[in-house]
């Protein structure tokens, strides 16, 4: 049985008992799941609760693992008023919404992407761009999904990822990238008014990262002024932050959305963490 840690960052007017006029989020990740119960109506995230493991791929689980997470299952139990999921990992493909073919989804994500075995390809939208994203997830973690939440929307975090910076209005956009950094792979993103890039790298040391960000400083020929914000929840931002500065203009870490309330017990984390969780009220 895995040895689950569980961290909850809550509202101090939040209860339980009202969840059934709430929205609950629900973010599976390699390195972590987690729940975001807010109350859209006034742009207020009420809780945050964050599932950990030593050493867990999540999205390598079996269903019975992800099942016997006694206190995920509680979560899932729990009525609210909506419910929607977004699975953070590489294996996507973004594609203009007027050239997505649901039939053919299949065959295109093959062209861009290896196909994970005993998995399936789903595509999804959300007003953002009118960019659509198809995307590769297992079986076992599609079947929990599935018969716990079985009309529930399933996203992929880089279309939620894209509408949050779109949101924040940067000065001089043309020149910023923004990684987010995950487990093992990380997104780079560039929008000026439109997506003008985005993709995943994956990559074992820091020195790819850099790598990879310069040919892209380079194609979007920003190399000379180039501004870099950095999201994500990992122990090596500190030193990706520190490595980053010899090569560009500035680098600054991202902020949550400013649009919205949240809990006071935020605090505890940085702005540039949970980025995508904080986000979550951006989901349509």
């Amino acid at each position: 049985m895995l040895s689950i840690t569980v961290k909850t960052y809550s509202d101090n007017l939040y209860q339980p008992a009202s969840n059934v006029g709430y929205e609950q989020f629900v973010f599976f990740e390699a390195n972590h799941i987690s729940t975001v119960v807010a109350d859209v109506a006034n742009k207020q995230v009420m809780q945050l609760k964050i599932y950990t493991a030593p050493e867990t791929n999540f999205l390598g689980l079996t269903y019975d693992e992800l099942k016997g997470i006694a206190e995920l299952k509680e979560d899932l139990n729990q009525k609210f008023k909506e419910r929607k999921v977004l699975i953070t990992s590489p294996n996507c493909t973004l594609v203009p919404e007027a050239l997505l073919n649901v039939v053919e989804t299949d065959a295109y994500y093959k062209l861009n992407q290896k196909l994970m075995p005993q998995s399936q390809v789903l595509y999804c939208k959300m007003h953002v761009q009118q960019t659509a994203c198809v995307f590769n997830v297992r079986n076992e973690l599609m079947k929990l999904i599935r018969f716990n939440m079985p009309m529930v929307d399933v996203y992929h975090s880089s279309l939620l990822f894209i509408k949050a910076i779109e949101s924040q209005a940067f000065e001089n956009p043309a020149n910023k990238l923004h990684l987010q950094l995950h487990p093992g792979y990380f997104e780079v993103l560039n929008f000026d008014g439109q997506l003008k890039f985005y993709n995943t790298f994956t990559f074992e040391t820091e020195t790819e990262i850099v790598y990879y960000l310069l040919a892209v400083a380079e194609q979007m020929q920003i190399s000379h002024g180039c501004d870099v914000v950095l999201y994500g929840n990992s122990t090596h931002m500190t030193e990706l932050h520190n490595l980053l500065s010899k090569y560009v203009r500035s680098v600054q870490y991202g902020i949550k959305p400013k649009t919205f309330t949240f809990p006071l017990s935020f605090k505890q984390f940085g702005e540039h963490q949970f980025f995508n969780e904080s986000a979550a009220l951006l989901c349509e």
